[in-house]
């Protein structure tokens, strides 16, 4: 009896790795799908955004002017909140959506559409680098629209991920935004740690310089 009751739950055991294995397969087959086709839809909004940049005079699109971003590119802004409202797309899709859509809004000066956007893009966001960038971002569209309190949240956010590369302009951002709110000892701590972290840098340098201009 006991030979025969361990060969069956060997069999049933058996039986639930076949399952769970043929599950596994049609999930990666689904992921892979979904993934691919959802490069196919990025691929698709870069060449609108080619397209249509194409009928726009060089002296217009220059980064830092000021421009219709949803009449000049509004087949491009309609593809990636396409994106964004459908879901279908992976969380890498998505987050790639709404930083393209945000950078744009925020080149062309546009920068409270450009926080909605990005501030989308912070929940697709799956790794440090991602969320460190797209807080950085977020930060600057913030600082631009003069939403001053929270630049420094999403400046201070971007800091917590622990980005060496990034963490002299996350410092800097929120120098800016202390002395904004006339909160000059946490500047002033700030510029301090960075002198002393980031000694001989041009974070540094500008951190002092950003004290002394400070009136």
């Amino acid at each position: 009896m006991e030979n025969w009751f361990d060969r069956k739950r060997i069999l049933g055991f058996a039986l639930i790795l076949v399952v769970a294995g043929v599950g596994t397969y049609f999930y990666q087959a689904a992921t892979e799908k979904k993934e691919e086709e959802g490069k196919s839809a990025l691929y698709k909004v870069q060449k609108t955004f080619e397209e249509e940049s194409k009928s726009i005079p060089e002296a217009e699109k220059a980064a830092g002017t000021s421009l219709d971003v949803d009449a000049k590119f509004s087949k491009t802004v309609s593809e990636l909140n396409g994106l964004l409202k459908a879901r279908t797309a992976s969380d890498r899709i998505l987050y790639e959506a709404a930083y393209r859509l945000g950078t744009l809004y925020l080149e062309y000066r546009q920068p409270e559409k450009a926080a909605q956007s990005l501030k989308e893009g912070v929940s697709f966001a799956g790794s440090a680098i991602q969320r460190a960038s797209i807080q950085y971002l977020l930060g600057s569209a913030l600082e631009q629209a003069n939403k001053t309190k929270e630049a420094l949240g999403a400046f201070q956010n971007g800091l917590s991920q622990n980005i060496a590369a990034l963490k002299g302009e996350f410092m800097l951002g929120m120098i800016r935004m202390h002395l904004q709110l006339k909160e000059v000892a946490q500047a002033k701590k700030l510029s301090e740690q960075i002198a002393k972290e980031l000694s001989g840098s041009k974070a540094a340098e500008t951190a002092n310089q950003l004290l002394k201009d400070f009136k």
